[in-house]
């Protein structure tokens, strides 16, 4: 398994403005069969530490994406981890909609396309196995793209293969395209201030938010929910 020696940031926040709004969301609840998975990959991820978005973020993502209506069916996740994102973007999309989801580590993909048959999303999830910068370049363009790699694995050799991920990422974003980008605040690293040796990937991070705000191609804002998701429409 791919390592990933990184602080996890906790899939629910302590925050209890966070925690109040996750308890409504929760008390919204999802079709049974799907919401058992859910529940059965939070616990996982949670025993094993590993990163998934949270129930909070997880549906503030499926709520954009399904404010598209019949306009999304073409979505691509960059980063599967074990499934818990595809699913909450599976969810959103209308008949003959489709996830394609890249993961790097071939273990967690495995256990992604199990937790994804089981809660009933095969037809509509495709997880591809590689190294987004070697595979993205073949694929078509896309309605919605949701970005969360491994940040310490993709921008640790190099930070500027962050903003090089959001330069080709943006080549396969439909115009009017929604463009969702998960650890904005890498960590908490880009606001805990000025930092004289930053990691990799966090000095990648912060070059990238900055790269993606003063682009005129996008309006997008950074949602400061958990460690951050940016939402962004791709305006030309």
């Amino acid at each position: 398994m791919v390592n990933t020696s990184l602080p996890i940031v906790p899939q629910d926040s302590t925050d209890p403005r966070e925690v109040f709004a996750t308890t409504l969301v929760r008390a919204s609840k999802l079709p049974p069969r799907l919401d058992a998975v859910m529940t059965e990959m939070e616990t996982v991820a949670n025993d094993e530490g590993i990163p998934i978005v949270g129930r909070l973020e997880g549906t503030i993502v499926q709520m954009l994406a399904t404010l598209r209506g019949e306009r999304a069916t073409r979505v691509l996740e960059l980063g599967t981890a074990i499934g818990y994102s595809a699913l909450w973007l599976a969810h959103a999309l209308p008949e003959g909609g489709k996830v394609t989801s890249i993961e790097l580590d071939p273990e967690r993909a495995a256990r992604a396309a199990d937790f994804i048959d089981r809660a009933g999303f095969a037809d509509r999830v495709e997880i591809i196995v590689g190294d987004v910068f070697e595979l993205l370049p073949g694929l078509g363009v896309y309605d919605l793209i949701f970005q969360d790699v491994m940040k310490h694995r993709y921008f640790g050799g190099d930070p500027a293969l962050a903003t090089e991920l959001l330069r080709l990422t943006k080549s396969h974003l439909e115009v009017d395209g929604i463009l969702m980008i998960d650890n904005a605040f890498c960590g908490g690293g880009v606001v805990a201030g000025d930092i004289d040796e930053p990691a990799n990937e966090l000095a990648g991070v912060r070059r990238m938010n900055d790269v993606l705000a003063n682009d005129p191609d996008f309006a997008g804002v950074i949602v400061p929910v958990r460690d951050g998701l940016w939402v962004a429409r791709r305006k030309s």
